[in-house]
């Protein structure tokens, strides 16, 4: 189960501590994944426990929780909006592939069994040809 952890800053925290506490909660966030912890500014306002949201305005800030924010949802296979992105063609060929390779093997295995069996049956004296000929009719 994910933790989520939140930091009681009971000293006001500034500067370069609160990039560092922020850098954490970041790097936790996009490892518990989109689903678990979007990243938000409110969200970040929460988790870190600051009273002001204005403090995460900061220009380095703000591309800070931006720039993880994307990260996060382009792991989880969603556009900046958050639905669903459509696969690039390169994306759908390296899909494609992985199946038809896989396939492949399945179809490789299959082959190898068959002719297993093949080989059992003639070292029994059995007729291949009565046995074989239902496959023969499948097409």
């Amino acid at each position: 189960m994910p933790f989520k952890t939140t930091y009681s800053m009971s000293k006001n925290v500034r500067g370069a501590k609160l990039d560092e506490s922020l850098k954490l909660e970041l790097e936790k966030m996009i490892l518990e994944g989109y689903h678990l912890s979007p990243i938000s500014r409110s969200a970040m306002v929460k988790r870190l426990g600051i009273k002001s949201r204005s403090t995460l305005l900061l220009n380095s800030r703000s591309i800070l929780i931006a720039n993880a924010a994307a990260v996060q949802l382009e792991q989880a296979g969603l556009n900046s909006a958050g639905k669903n992105r459509r696969n690039t063609a390169i994306e759908q060929n390296a899909i494609l592939q992985l199946k038809i390779d896989k396939l492949t093997a399945e179809r490789d295995a299959l082959v190898e069994k068959i002719a297993m069996i093949i080989n059992g049956c003639q070292a029994k004296g059995y007729n291949i040809e009565e046995i074989m000929l239902p496959l023969r009719m499948i097409r």
